[in-house]
């Protein structure tokens, strides 16, 4: 299963000659979102780029950017939306992304571990938010 790696980088621009691209009272830019595609044996390339302004939020670009079902995507809390990965796990993509502060997470079920396994803990959960805590994933 291929790993694909979801981010975006703020460009700068010049106000006065891009003012189209406005996103604060003195500053222009445009947001790159990429997806890099990791195969085996430490290579990579480049899969998707989207340009978008940079006042939007990068949670518009999540759907863009995960449309494959045979990978696993990771990507950084900017593009969390619960209740998009609720449905997005129904649907069956594979996803790995760090929480917000507020998360409320509940234990579902914890897979056993082999003893001599890196891995800290594997558990089943539901996450959500305070306002909406039963969100299954």
């Amino acid at each position: 299963m291929p790993l694909k790696i979801v981010d975006s980088s703020t460009l700068p621009l010049n106000l006065t000659n891009h003012r189209w691209a406005k996103f604060r009272k003195t500053k222009a830019g445009v947001k790159l979102h990429l997806r890099l595609v990791f195969m085996e044996k430490g290579q990579s390339y480049p899969e998707k780029v989207v340009i978008a302004t940079a006042k939007e939020h990068d949670r518009g670009q999540l759907e863009i950017m995960v449309d494959d079902k045979e990978c696993m995507y990771v990507f950084d809390r900017v593009y969390l939306d619960y209740e998009r990965f609720d449905r997005m796990t129904d649907d069956g993509y594979f996803f790995l992304s760090r929480l917000r502060k507020n998360a409320v997470v509940r234990e579902v079920y914890d897979f056993k571990l082999s003893d001599d396994s890196a891995v800290l803990s594997d558990q089943m959960v539901l996450i959500g938010t305070t306002q909406n805590p039963d969100i299954s994933i």
